[in-house]
């Protein structure tokens, strides 16, 4: 099912037909439909890849559910949830990412894979940066080498997305309402050398996006961003950025603030799709860490979670991974959640071992702790 064309129906077995409409390249819209084509309920899909360090995971990103309010309590959207994975589990996704109103998509097999975070830096204090550099409002000439350069700046960033060439920013910033402002910073050959993408809103004059190559395209960044703000008429601006980010880093000699929250059933959830595959897909990953730890053991871990069980088999700095439990594997019992929590850097090892129904036998610790160090990742816009 790797095609299909606007206004196919596929029958997966359940009581009404499934109506896929195609919305682009790798963007679906499935609808539960009668016979006479009622439609009881909705939802969007798309397919992105997803950064994991240095491993690119196939990610399915689930938007817009809705059901008509005559039709709801008669499952239908537990019907095209479970439509949904099974339609971007044959795209080739192993996992599936969205941001979650709260208390409700836990019982699709969904938990909080994401932190939320927010930096607020005072108006004033912003701008005191010195202007170093020429900046503008983005033209569209400009697109390929915005894509280039965040995709430079990201390249081993957990939790972005990958950009193909012709992606375009005008989907972020004619995303929402107002429409955003996108600004350029040029350096002294006139080449772009960052961007920030802005936003107003009621509260706070919101920077959705900002990626740059230098301190000194920052600091331009940081008193042009300052500027707008005041003129907005906001004392403060909110970024959204990890923690670790090198503007949130340059922000620090300005002072600033962080919002830092872990929601329950909320906000950032995903849940895995197809354990085999995203363990294949981690492997870059898996064999950059343990080479940089200096690891030289031979062990084989085997992983059981409600979706089935698959196995690594490590080497030195090499990972494979196995369909069939080895006579030594450490035998890992856990939710594919808290598998996912752990590959994304959300939790540690040790927190996760604590929870109920984990096992992780103590010699198996060790080799967890390599593969899966604490990341400050950020929810991506799966949506864009």
């Amino acid at each position: 099912m790797a095609e299909h064309d606007a206004g196919t129906t596929i029958r997966l077995g359940y009581r009404s037909g499934i109506n896929v409409t195609r919305d682009g390249e790798d963007r679906w819209t499935l609808r539960q439909v009668d016979r006479h084509g009622e439609e009881f309920c909705r939802v969007d899909l798309v397919k992105k890849r997803m950064r994991v360090g240095r491993s690119r995971i196939p990610t399915g990103g689930v938007s817009g559910l809705y059901t008509p309010p005559i039709h709801r309590a008669k499952g239908y959207a537990s019907c095209l949830m479970e439509a949904s994975h099974d339609f971007l589990r044959r795209q080739g996704c192993s996992i599936v990412l969205l941001n979650a109103i709260p208390g409700f998509y836990h019982r699709y097999g969904y938990d909080v894979v994401f932190p939320v975070y927010r930096l607020f830096v005072r108006t004033e204090r912003l701008l005191q940066a010195r202007r170093l550099l020429n900046v503008r409002r983005a033209r569209k000439r400009d697109e390929p080498a915005l894509v280039k350069l965040y995709n430079q700046c990201n390249r081993y960033r957990t939790g972005t997305l990958v950009r193909n060439a012709d992606w375009r920013f005008t989907r972020l910033v004619d995303y929402g309402r107002p429409p955003g402002k996108l600004l350029v910073v040029e350096d002294k050959r006139q080449w772009v050398a960052g961007y920030a993408l802005c936003r107003t809103r009621r509260d706070c004059y919101f920077v959705q996006e900002l990626t740059a190559r230098s301190s000194s395209a920052f600091e331009s960044l940081a008193g042009a961003v300052g500027t707008r703000a005041r003129r907005a008429g906001f004392d403060r601006v909110h970024f959204k950025l990890p923690v670790d980010h090198p503007f949130a880093e340059f922000c620090n000699r300005l002072g600033s603030e962080w919002e830092i929250q872990y929601h329950v059933n909320a906000e950032g959830m995903g849940r895995i799709l197809d354990l085999p595959r995203f363990l294949a897909a981690l492997r870059p990953e898996f064999e950059y860490r343990l080479g940089k730890s200096g690891w030289s053991k031979k062990t084989c871990l085997w992983f059981e979670t409600e979706l089935g069980a698959a196995g690594l088999k490590i080497v030195g700095n090499t990972a494979r991974c196995i369909p069939n439990r080895e006579a030594d594997s450490h035998k890992i019992a856990l939710s594919q959640t808290a598998l996912l929590q752990l590959a994304l850097g959300y939790r540690t090892v040790s927190d996760a071992a604590i929870e109920k129904g984990v096992r992780i036998p103590c010699t198996a610790r060790p080799f967890l702790e390599v593969l899966f160090p604490p990341s400050p990742a950020m929810m991506p816009m799966v949506a864009e």
